[in-house]
């Protein structure tokens, strides 16, 4: 029973995909799965999935019950989404002045979106989706579940896995406004190539009928200009230059995303844990090199990069490593790429450290902490990661 509740954790890190949750387990070993970032949450699918491979747990053994059983519950959930989709369609139907916004790329959503309604709010009321729920049926119970006469916007992250979802979302919502914050290498295990991951944001573009409204980047791995679309959008919507510059201006930031934490007088934390990508990874560390005294970065690197994935790794620790004094590689997911990396960048007086997934890094990095230091977390990883 207790590797039953495992697999079912497998299962929510997977988002429920059968094909991820068997393909995880041909590499790894269910007994060394721990619930220690986050526990398993006990959602409908998860509650109805239990006593189903409890039921086929005779028959086919723990991992192949988990796996059938999602199969026949997502026949029943997909039928459940479509018709919480089809109430939600109804219920914008009778909001007909609403104005509607989807913000969508590989990455940069949330803080964008954050950052635009921190904005809009400054005049309107606005309704956005809630942290980082980015799916349809997310977006369509949000719309049912919070939507009100008050609301006179609405701004959707829209998130894809594949082609056809960002357009799915789009027909649900039928935005006003479109911006795409930027065409990169995310989630290109999924996609298969950056093409794909362009064709698939570019879903949107269609749906804005009028084009001042459509903000996309000219250049893939290029963002979008962030304060300037929302000095755009914010114009169209007779809101003052003067306030959207002085909003923007006091925009407190979103959390875990380069996010400034103040250990004490002599120990600063650059939080960036929430997720990574090779442009975000420079960033964030063009952002670390700018300060004084000891440097320190820790990361696992960048997961969910396909054939890329050794390359990209490689290639963001050989530049992080020519502007830190210690570079801790934690697990070992991506260690022999940030090595290779690391050890190849001219920083003779460099210290690379290993550090296991299940440590607390910060309680065992602090003997080798000598302040004034800043230190970076560049992403954190899931438990199925290693």
């Amino acid at each position: 029973m207790k590797n039953l509740r495992k697999l079912l954790y497998l299962l929510q890190l997977e988002e429920y995909q059968t094909g991820r949750y068997y393909k995880w387990l041909e590499k790894n070993k269910i007994d060394f799965l721990e619930e220690r970032k986050k526990k398993l949450f006990f959602t409908p699918r998860i509650i109805l999935t239990l006593p189903v491979s409890l039921l086929f747990l005779p028959f086919l053994g723990q991992e192949k019950a988990v796996g059938v059983s999602n199969k026949i519950i997502g026949v029943v959930f997909k039928l459940l989404e479509e018709i919480i989709v089809f109430l939600a369609k109804v219920k914008l139907y009778f909001h007909p002045k609403l104005k509607r916004m989807v913000i969508t790329g590989s990455y940069g959503k949330t803080t964008f979106k954050e950052k635009l309604s921190f904005v809009l709010e400054k005049k309107y009321d606005v309704l956005k989706t809630p942290g980082n729920i980015n799916t349809r049926v997310g977006i369509a119970s949000l719309i049912l579940k919070n939507l009100s006469k008050k609301h006179q916007v609405l701004i959707v992250e829209a998130g894809a896995y594949k082609k056809g979802e960002i357009r799915k979302i789009c027909e649900l919502v039928r935005p006003d406004y479109g911006a795409i914050t930027i065409f990169g290498w995310m989630h290109l295990e999924r996609f298969g190539s950056l093409k794909n991951i362009k064709e698939a944001k570019s879903e949107l573009i269609p749906f804005i009928s009028d084009k001042n409204n459509l903000f996309v980047p000219k250049l893939s791995h290029s963002f979008i200009d962030f304060d300037k679309t929302i000095e755009k959008i914010g114009s169209s919507m007779k809101i003052s230059l003067k306030d959207i510059r002085e909003r923007l201006g006091n925009f407190p930031g979103v959390a875990h995303r380069v996010e400034e934490k103040k250990e004490n007088k002599n120990i600063l934390v650059i939080d960036d844990s929430y997720n990574s990508n090779p442009l975000g990874f420079k960033r964030a560390v063009d952002k670390l090199k700018g300060y004084k005294g000891q440097k320190i970065l820790i990361t696992p690197g960048m997961i969910e990069l396909g054939k890329e994935q050794y390359r990209l790794n490689f290639e963001a620790a050989q530049y992080a490593a020519n502007f830190v004094d210690i570079f801790v590689i934690v697990g070992d997911t991506n260690k022999k790429a940030l090595w290779r990396g690391a050890n190849s960048a001219k920083n003779k007086d460099l210290k690379i450290l290993f550090a296991d997934s299940k440590s607390n890094i910060q309680d065992w990095l602090m003997p080798h902490i000598r302040p004034p230091a800043v230190i970076l977390i560049e992403n954190e990883l899931p438990d199925h990661y290693f």
